[in-house]
């Protein structure tokens, strides 16, 4: 006895890691000569059901990663086509300050300077200048 065996006269733990392959490579086909033909056909259909396993989940893997890419140049192109313009600012129906108070027609104040349309909270009449009615950002932006 020249060489070390494992259980059943198999290489034993050293040889084994010896012939150990590459990581990422396709492990060989194990030595299932000292088995019974039912243990080696269990054994077999095992490692070939797992081979479909890896196959299913490699494809899963890859449409996942399909449709992430997908959804992230809809929201790029979504955010592209919604940054609002000056004059879309004045047309939206929520605040353009606090984006929470809704405008009915007509309702809502617009500021004298930068053109944009906020609630009652977020500004108002203001003696900066002229008694104008400005926005909560136009005042602070004045003052700093």
């Amino acid at each position: 006895m020249s060489a070390p065996h494992g259980p059943r006269g198999g290489p034993g733990p050293a040889a084994a890691a010896a012939a150990a392959p590459a990581a990422g490579a396709m492990p060989e086909m194990p030595d299932l000569s000292h088995l019974t033909e039912e243990e080696r056909r269990i054994i077999l259909g095992v490692m070939d059901r797992q081979k479909k396993e890896e196959a299913k989940e490699q494809s899963m893997l890859k449409k996942l990663h399909q449709q992430f890419e997908s959804y992230k140049d809809q929201v790029k192109k979504m955010g592209e086509e919604t940054k609002p313009t000056q004059d879309q600012k004045s047309e939206a129906p929520t605040c353009g300050i606090c984006h929470k108070t809704k405008f009915a027609d007509g309702c809502g104040h617009l500021c004298s300077y930068c053109q944009t349309k906020f609630c009652a909270r977020c500004g108002g009449r203001v003696s900066l200048r002229s008694n104008k009615v400005t926005c909560v950002l136009t005042v602070k932006s004045t003052i700093t």
